[in-house]
């Protein structure tokens, strides 16, 4: 570091350094800016299992504000979970991919697969076992009326991951009791 003597015994800074300084510090600012950018981008991300619950809870809003029954049920080709009443029409709309990036996992075929299961009355000598199949217990939709709901769990399949995530919602507060893996 070159410092020049000035009259008085005072050192100061060339305008190179100086420069060089401040040349520093806009590319570090550059830097932050664009990982700055990268966590807002990163952000905007919700898991299925929390876009379900923002679902789950609407639908008993939906239903316990209009006294009428609400539906819940997914769409597929959209990744969207759908709040709708008795005619059809919809109350709301949970969508877990934005639009641009919905078209490339549509093409990829990586778009979750959500399928609801009605929880069965249990019976057997320990009360753990229900009269009917699984495959018997799938809903298309799953109605909501006057605050609570059937019991029922969904199980959410994401393309790409082993494992299928299963929720099973409480019926008359719409939180999630268990998660099993």
């Amino acid at each position: 570091m070159i410092l020049s003597k000035r009259p008085g015994g005072v050192r100061a800074f060339t305008l190179i350094e100086v420069l060089l300084v401040l040349a520093l510090i806009g590319v570090l600012i550059g830097l932050v800016a664009i990982n700055a950018g990268a966590f807002v981008e990163a952000s905007k991300y919700e898991p299925p299992a929390r876009v379900l619950g923002k679902a789950v809870m609407d639908s008993f809003y939906f239903a316990s504000e209009s006294k009428r029954t609400a539906y819940l049920s997914y769409q597929e080709e959209n990744a969207t979970f759908l709040v709708s009443d008795g005619t059809g029409k919809v109350l709301s709309n949970h969508g877990i991919f934005d639009k641009e990036d919905l078209e490339q996992l549509r093409e990829d075929d990586l778009l979750p697969r959500v399928v609801f299961r009605a929880k069965g009355p249990l019976a057997g000598l320990t009360g753990g076992d229900s009269l009917y199949d699984d495959d018997l217990l799938v809903v298309g939709r799953v109605p909501f009326h006057f605050g609570t709901s059937m019991p029922f769990q969904t199980e959410i399949e994401i393309m790409g991951e082993e494992e299928i995530e299963i929720i099973e919602f409480d019926p008359f507060s719409g939180y999630p009791i268990s998660k099993e893996e």
